[in-house]
């Protein structure tokens, strides 16, 4: 039996879209629709405005972060400068990860590198000149240099 994958995110606000369902924004930027659809999806307090308004803060898991999709609303406030096999930062190269509600764009400039992701995400994705990659906040990637790669990594947040 596999462990399922789930990126759990913090709910931070609930609006309405145009067919007046219920939609969480999530701390990482994506939104997420809500509904009570037993068996499908249980979350009987999604019609009830106090229980709605006492799940501010839960945590609910992102399809969204699980598949490295981009959010439409992050802006970039921090970039680093671009990287080689020279100058990259060992803790790069090592496991780590970004903030709370914090997204990397790692941009490959030469060459080709792996973004490898432990679990829950557990992929390797190679990136080459040209492309770039996103890095959800909080899961715990590291870097694999190619030869003649040269990257950098711009941060964005909502704003």
């Amino acid at each position: 039996m596999t462990t399922p994958r789930i990126v759990p995110r913090t709910i931070v606000a609930f609006t309405r879209d145009q067919a007046n369902e219920h939609v969480a924004w999530l701390d990482c930027g994506h939104r997420r629709h809500i509904r009570h659809r037993p068996p499908l999806s249980s979350y009987p307090w999604i019609d009830d405005e106090h229980e709605r308004t006492a799940h501010l803060g839960a945590s609910i898991e992102c399809g969204r972060c699980l598949d490295r999709t981009w959010p439409e609303s992050v802006e970039p406030y921090r970039s680093t400068e671009i990287f080689d096999e020279h100058s990259v930062p060992k803790g790069l190269l090592a496991e780590h990860r970004t903030r709370k509600g914090v997204w990397g764009r790692l941009e490959v400039t030469e060459g080709s590198l792996v973004l490898s992701f432990a679990a829950p995400l557990d992929e390797r994705v190679e990136v080459s000149a040209g492309d770039w990659a996103a890095i959800p906040p909080e899961l715990t990637h590291h870097v694999e240099l190619g030869q003649a790669a040269k990257f950098r990594v711009v941060f964005c947040r909502n704003p």
